[in-house]
């Protein structure tokens, strides 16, 4: 995974690096694709926004939040991510899944074609 981290409006720290780094890879290692990552963490008046950016292949997925504590923020947004992530492996799941019964229910009945013929 590429990881990019823009701070805006305050001074870059470790430990929210880190943090935003360890949310990210347990989110990232369920996907069966390489990917990249762009999170903007800004500070404006008194609420810490996270504005987080996931691409993997066609799909690309955002997420923005705002608390008044960075950590928080950062949370939500990966909370946000995953379940757009959960959504979308569900309905290619339930899409393909179609796909595949109705191409199984062809040879279901082609096979009983063949077989009344021969009798």
């Amino acid at each position: 995974m590429h990881l990019a981290i823009t701070f805006r409006n305050f001074e870059a720290s470790e430990s929210l690096k880190d943090h935003t780094r360890e949310r990210l890879e347990r989110l990232v290692k369920n996907l069966d694709r390489a990917c990249t990552a762009h999170v903007v963490l800004s500070l404006e008046r008194h609420l810490h926004h996270a504005d987080l950016t996931l691409s993997t292949g066609p799909l690309v997925v955002r997420a923005k939040h705002a608390t008044v504590d960075m950590m928080a923020s950062i949370d939500a947004a990966v909370d946000c991510l995953e379940e757009q992530l959960r959504r979308d492996k569900d309905r290619n799941k339930h899409h393909h899944r179609r796909a595949w019964v109705h191409h199984q229910q062809e040879a279901l009945t082609s096979e009983e074609q063949a077989l009344d013929g021969a009798a």
